[in-house]
């Protein structure tokens, strides 16, 4: 009777670590039909502005019910970093995009993104860089805009200023041209 207990119990060890073993293959099974950021991204580039509209809605409530920190707790908002991210979504916002991502960056010491594998973690790099770049060429040509605004206006108040010298030379030119003509009766 000892021998078959002893049978049994190494059954059912051998059966318990084969449930946490193909629990384990489940979740790594679930974990893998989980798109990446990237794979996200491009799915969105898909979508007509319909279903991005659609898409930015439910992000939008996932992230207004989002309660705990826990792990995936961060992946409303970084899909909807992805939607402020991309151009022909409905809500393209660069400056949005960038406090998000700072917003993110800055919870917990980088927390929303260390649950992420290393190219996830690259994809992220670049689009901080893409948006920072972004940011960058948009103040340069805000710059560039106002250099010119300023020199468009330097040069009208300079055609003003020779407009009223022209005016004032005509009303000289008329002023002798009267008094040429009194002299001439």
């Amino acid at each position: 009777m000892a021998k078959h207990w002893k049978l049994s119990s190494s059954n059912i060890v051998f059966f318990i670590a084969l449930t946490l073993l193909s629990a384990c293959q489940l979740t790594a099974d679930r974990a893998s039909d989980k798109k990446t950021y990237g794979e996200y991204y491009l799915a969105l580039q898909q979508l007509t502005p319909q279903q991005l509209a659609e898409e930015v809605t439910l992000q939008q409530a996932n992230v207004a019910q989002q309660t705990t920190q826990e792990y995936g707790g961060h992946d409303p908002q970084i899909k909807l970093l992805l939607l402020y991210s991309l151009p022909k979504s409905p809500i393209y916002n660069t400056f949005n995009a960038k406090a998000l991502l700072n917003q993110l960056k800055n919870e917990g010491g980088n927390a929303a993104f260390a649950h992420i594998n290393p190219s996830e973690q690259a994809f992220i790099a670049l689009l901080r860089d893409q948006l920072n770049q972004r940011l960058l060429m948009r103040n340069r040509l805000l710059a560039q805009q106002q250099e010119q605004k300023k020199q468009a206006l330097a040069q009208q108040q300079q055609l003003i200023e020779q407009v009223q010298l022209l005016q004032q030379i005509i009303k000289q030119l008329k002023n002798i041209e009267q008094a040429i003509d009194k002299r001439e009766q």
